[in-house]
């Protein structure tokens, strides 16, 4: 029948997809585990098994939504027994390890999503005997998730191991996997923690014992001293030795309780914006129960002058503030030198999404035609005007949410592109600040 009909459009308002700056990583080394753990029949929902850039190193990959994917994954924790009766005669010891590496893995992945229930975790798991997570473990997260990890956390025993009779460094090693993936158009950071003593389990008459020890190398001493991790150019790799050594947690953990917080700060990154500090007070408590260093000491029993020294030199731990109940991260540090203008994670995080940004609204006039005036050869104006308005876009957008306080682009219309069909675009931004410390100047006067 004859009528008024309405056809509704759509993307007059111009909103775009949801940010991908939430988009995580966690890859946990477990040598406990094996394939039937994670590619089984009986669960719901199954991990991909996937190989290193060098092809080999097995690596088993699954991407979160939700934490409740966890136990259709067939990953639930269990209560750790010291009694030799809860365990296979002859394999006790194999069994609590076992069930230790689950609860690791659940805890930490429960962490995240309790950081930041709205974000995305693609979480690897690696158990080739003998190894350790290596950039090519990051690499091949990376490219699983087609490029849009943002941060990822790797889960590994210690900052070094041997590899063709040589001692490899893992933070040189992620540092150049970030490096190349940059190059690649896929740029992450990496927070790295590792343990800080050894826990040895052993069958004990009618039950088992755990013994722990001090990491050869990696002391209390040794987060207090000179720092051998800071280096010009490690920008994009974080060291964190900051826990929760709450006695149940320990317990519930075994010898994966001395491991940093891992979970919950990718869960904090995830959940700040790219400018923002993981250490801010009114946006990010933690929550930890016991807040306390890898090394096994508290800090409510560490004193301010160590943490100074720890804070000095660069590592991330979890520390409390006098009128507050909670706690929190010490600050956002990177790996390079503190004179750098990526000293801070925000910093990478914020020059990292202008440069997806700007690519992204630039690649598709890669190859295209530059027009040039006619009498000099040089760009055209409007030529100019167009590439500076599109490589504007994605800056406004930042701008707009307050991720950077300015920018500016520029093109110089003098360049030779007819010679070179190159053209070179400047690019200065004016970055958001972090508050870090404050001077307040108070005193009695007799008028104001």
């Amino acid at each position: 029948m004859n009528d008024i009909r309405f056809s509704k459009q759509n993307g007059g308002m111009g909103r775009t997809a949801a940010s991908e700056d939430p988009i995580s990583g966690l890859v946990m080394y477990l040598p406990e585990l094996a394939e039937a753990d994670l590619i089984n029949s009986n669960n719901a929902l199954q991990f991909d098994k996937l190989e290193d850039t060098d092809g080999s190193n097995d690596l088993y990959v699954f991407k979160l939504r939700y934490v409740e994917e966890l136990e259709d994954l067939g990953l639930k924790a269990q209560e750790l027994s010291m009694l030799k009766s809860a365990y296979t005669s002859g394999s006790e010891v194999a069994e609590f390890q076992k069930i230790a590496a689950v609860n690791a893995l659940v805890y930490h992945v429960k962490e995240f999503f309790r950081q930041h229930a709205g974000g995305t975790l693609y979480l690897g798991v690696k158990f080739a005997a003998s190894s350790q997570v290596n950039g090519g473990d990051l690499q091949a997260m990376q490219n699983y998730a087609g490029g849009s990890i943002r941060q990822c956390g790797v889960f590994t025993p210690s900052l070094s191991y041997t590899s063709g009779g040589s001692t490899v460094s893992v933070l040189a090693e992620y540092q150049s996997a970030c490096t190349a993936m940059e190059a690649a158009h896929q740029p992450m950071s990496v927070v790295v923690t590792v343990t800080g003593k050894t826990v040895t389990v052993a069958v004990s008459g009618t039950a088992m014992s755990v013994t722990t020890a001090a990491v050869s190398g990696f002391t209390f001493t040794t987060l207090t001293g000179t720092p051998n991790s800071v280096l010009a150019g490690r920008c994009n790799v974080s060291l964190l030795v900051g826990l929760d050594l709450a006695s149940e947690l320990v317990q519930s953990l075994g010898h994966y309780a001395y491991y940093g917080c891992i979970g919950a700060c990718m869960g904090t990154i995830s959940k700040a914006g790219v400018h923002e500090s993981i250490a801010w007070v009114g946006k990010f408590p933690l929550g930890l129960a016991s807040p306390g260093l890898v090394t096994g000491e508290l800090i409510k029993d560490t004193t301010v002058a160590n943490l100074e020294k720890i804070n000095d030199n660069r590592y991330l731990f979890v520390r409390t503030h006098v009128g507050n109940a909670d706690n929190y991260f010490n600050d956002s540090f990177t790996l390079d030198e503190a004179t750098s203008d990526y000293a801070y994670i925000e910093n990478v995080r914020t020059i990292d999404k202008a440069c997806r940004g700007v690519r992204a609204n630039l690649l598709p006039y890669l190859n295209s035609p530059l027009r040039v005036d006619a009498t000099s050869g040089q760009l055209a104006s409007d030529t100019v005007a167009f590439l500076e308005t599109t490589a504007n876009k994605a800056l406004e957008d930042m701008e707009k949410a307050g991720e950077l306080s300015g920018f500016k682009v520029e093109i110089d219309p003098e360049q030779n592109v007819l010679s070179t069909s190159e053209v070179e675009i400047v690019i200065k931004q004016v970055p958001v600040g972090v508050m870090r410390h404050v001077l307040i100047k108070i005193g009695y006067t007799t008028k104001l």
